[in-house]
Parts: C-alpha cells; structure tokens; sequence
C-alpha cells in the first residue's frame, strides 16, 4: 500500500508538471479548503490564523481479523465527535499547530462522553510549492501528543478514549499546485507521520488496554504510523472535488503485570492496519472561507474495526 501510495503522488505530479508549461495564473486564482484528511502546510505569513472544526459522525461496521477477513460484530459502536483544528503562524514559514477533540461514543449497552489525547505541534515549511513546475512544498513537523484522555480505572472498556501516553509525533508533507488540461487547477498533498511513545505507561484495573478490574502493571505502546495521499481537483474557483487514501498502522504493543489472582501477565498486544477513503465535495466562499464534507469509510485492515465516518468541517483563514 505504501508503495502505491507513493507512485500514484509520483505519476500525478509528473503528470502536473508536463502539463503546468503551458499553465496560466489559475492555480493561483483557485481556492481551496480540504481535503478531509491530509495535513496542510505551515502557514505562509507570520500572525495569520487558521481554525477548522469538524462534526463527525462514525459507525463501527464489524471488524477485520487477523488475516485481514471482516465480520459483523454485536454491540456495534456509534461515536459523534466534535475535532478543532487551530494554527498560528509565528513566522512566515513556522506555525504551532493543536487538535483538540471530544466524543460521545455509545452502543445497546453504554454510552460516556469524554475528551481525546491532545497533541499539539510545530510546523516548519522549507519552501512554496512552484504552480509553473507542479515542484512541490516540503513541510516537516514536531510535536507531542499529551495524554489527557480517559485510559484506566474506567467502568467498561468503551469508556477510554485516551492511551496514557506522551506520544512524539514527527510528520513530513509535500503539497504540489498545478495546472491541468482545460485550466483545471489540481493541489496534491503526500504525507507521513511517525508516532512513537516515549515512555512506558501505569495502567490499574479496566483499561483501553484490554485488561480488566485488579488489574495493576504497564503497557508500552508500539510504534504507529500514518501515510496518506490527498487531492483537490478545481471543477471551478468554487467548487473542489476532493480525494484520501490513507493507511493507518500499528505494530505490537507490550503489557505485563499481575491481574486480579495474583497471576503474572505478560504479553504482546496485536498490532492492526487499516486502510480508509476520503471522497468529498467543498464549495469555497472566498480564498480565507470554504466548507468541505464528504463520507470516509474503511476499505481494508487487520485486527481492527471496520468503519463509516460522514463529516463535514468549515476553514477558516485570517
């Protein structure tokens, strides 16, 4: 998937760049918004200020064994969540960055509300993109997730939406602007992020990690990556249809303690994969205000859940 990933970025952008030598100024005249998924460049002028918030509604559809096979599964899981993007630019090329989210996750037998992780980050962009060349922008970024959700101690395992880790978060975006045949101007965004805790984690009693009342001992999450491809085709200055895929991995996560009997636990948690698209529509009022929707679903994965998130978010720049 990885590397499919990439050579689709690859052919599209060299595709752009043969195509952007005849390219007139509308790369520049067209506005943009999305896409759903894909981070977007650190901001371009000191002071400016970007603030996005997405509604989000998800459902657990069943769930992906091991080897990558779906099936239904009972108590299917219902989550409305609410997602604030902030960014502030400190200078022209480096931009803080925070995500705070909450959710209200429910099913047949439990409901809680509750806050996520907050991870907060800084973003440095080397360079514009060129809309003459289809050269794309590199925008690399920094952070930490802090742990502030819900992970332990909790009444039922639905309960956590927390990990209890201090999660480094290192990420790199290419964002390329060009020209297309008709004057149809196409923005193309390919990224990946690490996630790595970096210490290991208390966990007591009923956790997100998968252990149950009397439980005392620790967790280390395993390593986590993400890597996507991400597009916006102008049909006019206006309208932008939008496109992600993305692929979300996790490898092995290590837990040991003594559970209610007094009986030692060691063991490996499995990793999970799982692969999403992100079609959507955006309609752009002005180059500072647009509003994008659009239906993320899962398409493929192993050990994890299957799922179907509409959602829609309003940007806005000033």
């Amino acid at each position: 998937m990885r590397s499919a990933l990439l050579l689709i970025f690859l052919a599209v952008v060299v595709r752009g760049t043969t195509s952007a030598q005849v390219a007139n100024d509308s790369p520049r005249a067209q506005w943009f918004t999305g896409t759903l998924e894909a981070p977007s460049p650190a901001l371009s002028k000191a002071g400016a200020i970007a603030v996005e918030p997405y509604v989000i509604y998800q459902h657990n559809t069943g769930e992906y064994d091991g080897s990558g096979g779906h099936q239904s599964v009972p108590n299917d899981i219902h989550q409305a969540e609410s997602e604030d993007l902030f960014k502030y630019g400190i200078t022209n090329r480096l931009t803080i960055q925070a995500l705070p989210s909450f959710a209200n996750v429910w099913n047949d037998q439990t409901s809680v509300t509750g806050l996520y992780d907050l991870p907060l980050e800084l973003e440095y962009r080397f360079n514009d993109e060129n809309n003459k060349t289809g050269f794309p922008s590199v925008t690399a970024s920094i952070g930490m997730t802090f742990p502030i959700g819900d992970y332990d101690r909790l009444h039922a395992p639905l309960d956590g939406l927390g990990t209890g880790a201090y999660t480094l978060k290192e990420g790199l975006l290419f964002q390329s602007l060009f020209d297309t045949p008709g004057h149809h101007p196409m923005r193309l965004r390919f990224y990946g992020v690490g996630l790595e805790a970096v210490a290991n984690v208390s966990v007591r009693d009923t956790s997100v990690y998968g252990t149950m009342q009397g439980f005392v001992g620790h967790a280390a999450p395993g390593l986590a990556g993400v890597l996507g491809f991400g597009g916006g085709y102008g049909l006019n200055q206006r309208w932008v249809l939008a496109f992600d895929l993305v692929e979300h991995l996790a490898h092995n996560s290590h837990l040991w303690g003594i559970d209610a009997q007094g009986s030692s636990v060691n063991t490996q948690l499995s990793g999970s994969a799982r692969t999403g698209v992100a079609p959507a529509v955006e309609y752009n009022f002005s180059s500072h205000v647009g509003i994008i929707a659009g239906v993320e679903f899962s398409v493929a994965g192993r050990s994890t859940s299957s799922y179907v998130a509409p959602q829609i978010a309003l940007s806005t720049s000033f």
